[in-house]
């Protein structure tokens, strides 16, 4: 369903122009949530060509991913961001996250398959609309795999959606790639991603909780744990765990948001620099780092608000 003249602004239609794909899922978002709109300005006006091109690349991969149901897709996005908006009433009324434990968020959110279904549809869709996941993507795919050695060996921890795996999978150099997911249903989603999207080399992909896994010393030339941190009771153990598996030299890319209530975010950071000291207690050597604000909100900004900051990490071990 194209914008209408009523749903939109000539400066979003001449900025998504050359983008038909953003510009497919920018349409079926404003046909359901037209108030949306002016959040979906901010979010485009500064994006560089480079920044659309990446993102209308991700975006066709993700719409191969959702064939025909885009609407429904769409739809719990706007559900998911209501879900989230609610959370950080409490985050702001009562300075923490309205769960702590694992088992608190099972029960509420992974224990519910219909809620899961609904979730996972939504964060799909955030990845093209929110500002801080697209460029942790761009920083993925550019600074990070790129430095991978030639024959190298990739672990990827929560794999979602599949499509940072994708990218590994479309990596030459890289020899051997195995994920470690705690759902059983979120692997099958992975797989079923990667299968439309006609990946074909081998990947070993496990049903395995990091804060439980047995000892893999010195297995893998790269690492990689996004947006899972903060879904931990002990992010310092899974941390930990990614360390002893990494061979000395070897790259970890993290992404873990501070001041970011959700539905099933239970382990909070205050402040960039405290994520930071948390890596870097785990035996990492920080090599880059950078701390997105969400869209419209400078980082001063959201510092003073306790506003959430995703925060990417490229780190090595020793």
């Amino acid at each position: 369903m194209a914008m209408t003249a009523d749903a939109t602004t000539q400066q979003l239609e001449d900025k998504l122009g050359p983008y038909p794909q953003i510009k497919q899922v920018v349409d079926a978002t404003l046909a359901v949530w037209p108030q949306h709109l002016r959040y979906l300005e901010k979010r485009f006006a500064d994006d560089r060509p480079e920044s659309m091109e990446r993102c209308n690349e991700f975006a066709s991969l993700g719409l191969k991913v959702i064939g025909d149901a885009l609407g429904e897709y769409v739809a719990d996005y706007r559900w998911m961001c209501e879900e989230f908006l609610a959370e950080e009433f409490f985050f702001q009324r009562n300075g923490h996250y309205r769960l702590s434990t694992f088992a608190e968020a099972y029960r509420e959110v992974y224990g519910k398959p219909a809620y899961m279904h609904r979730y996972v549809h939504g964060i799909l869709i955030s990845q093209i609309l929110w500002h801080p996941h697209a460029v942790a993507f761009n920083l993925f795919r550019s600074r990070f795999l790129p430095e991978l050695p030639t024959g190298g060996s990739y672990l990827e921890v929560g794999p979602g959606h599949g499509l940072f795996l994708y990218f590994a999978a479309q990596t030459p150099a890289l020899a051997r790639l195995e994920a470690w997911d705690v759902s059983p249903s979120s692997i099958a989603e992975t797989k079923a991603a990667l299968a439309t999207l006609g990946v074909g080399r081998e990947i070993e992909i496990v049903e395995q909780d990091v804060l439980s896994a047995v000892p893999r010393e010195g297995e893998f030339d790269g690492a990689v744990i996004s947006e899972v941190l903060e879904h931990l009771e002990r992010p310092d153990r899974a941390l930990q765990t990614l360390h002893s598996a990494l061979r000395s030299g070897g790259r970890i890319f993290i992404n873990a948001p501070v001041n970011s209530p959700a539905p099933d975010h239970i382990y909070l950071w205050r402040s960039p620099e405290e994520f930071r000291s948390l890596v870097e207690e785990q035996g990492f050597e920080i090599e880059q780092a950078y701390d997105l604000p969400q869209t419209g909100v400078t980082l001063e900004k959201a510092r003073k608000l306790n506003v959430s900051i995703s925060c990417v990490v490229i780190a090595r071990k020793p």
